[in-house]
């Protein structure tokens, strides 16, 4: 038997533990594949055998560097045709007594009126969004 899909609104709280984000108002976008998440700042480490990926997230009041051994750059199509390379990391997000491990695309939001945003990848098969509500979860 297949599992309840949790109705969510077009907006939501979620925390990102990882980021040291405790809260953090989120867009869902059906018309996305991946999730994007806002970054700050980011440097690209080379190390004797690997590369390290050093992100800082300045969310709310917060200011939080994170350090990414496992990443990778994707191309991301918009909506207008126009391609990009982002990086590509995994994190959870906490979306009240939820917890999902989903990945996001690095990318400078500071002009967008939402620094998360969550894609179809996130929500496939865990919930369903009423475009008509928001924060019901919290």
């Amino acid at each position: 038997m297949a599992k309840a899909k949790v109705t969510i609104g077009r907006l939501e709280y979620i925390a990102l533990p990882r980021l040291g984000v405790a809260r953090v108002h989120a867009k869902l976008d059906t018309g996305a594949f991946r999730s994007a998440l806002h970054y700050q700042k980011r440097e690209l480490r080379e190390l004797d055998v690997k590369e390290e990926l050093v992100v800082t997230f300045a969310m709310g009041r917060k200011r939080t560097k994170v350090v990414f051994h496992e990443f990778r750059l994707v191309t991301v199509k918009s909506s207008t045709g126009h391609r990009t390379e982002r990086y590509l990391i995994t994190t959870r997000v906490k979306l009240n007594a939820h917890t999902v491990r989903t990945q996001f695309t690095l990318f400078d939001r500071s002009d967008m009126k939402y620094q998360v945003l969550l894609g179809r990848k996130f929500l496939q098969g865990r919930f369903v969004v009423d475009v008509a509500r928001k924060n019901i979860l919290g």
